[in-house]
């Protein structure tokens, strides 16, 4: 195996690029009528037209807090799943805490469910 790749449903191809690439900020690598494709450290997420996932797309960051408050000023609107199990508090309105580390769900351009993650520090 050579790399890690994750293909995302997309509906509006040029929409979706704009936010991966202006919003998340991932480098374009490619782009054809119907998909694209961004590297995404070390592997590619791919937006197609024709196929792909709608959720649990994880960005794993060293300051959750930092990255949602960058994203929200970009326009990123964050949500709250309270149902999550394990889930101890709720921080800042959006950021949940796990005994395992906090996450922020966040929707793409397309509706696609996405999350931030902060493992917890040893």
């Amino acid at each position: 195996m050579e790399k890690l790749i994750v293909d995302i449903k997309v509906y509006d191809l040029n929409r979706a690029i704009n936010f991966y690439q202006n919003v998340i900020g991932l480098p374009l690598i490619h782009k054809e009528d119907y998909w694209a494709s961004f590297e995404a450290f070390g592997a590619e997420i791919h937006l197609y037209i024709h196929g792909g996932i709608n959720s649990n797309v994880e960005f794993m960051v060293s300051d959750i807090k930092e990255e949602v408050k960058n994203l929200k000023n970009k326009g990123v609107k964050f949500f709250v799943d309270k149902n999550q199990p394990n889930i101890i508090r709720i921080v800042f309105g959006e950021i949940m805490i796990f005994p395992w580390g906090k996450i922020a769900f966040f929707r793409d351009s397309e509706n696609n469910q996405l999350a931030l993650v902060e493992d917890k520090k040893a």
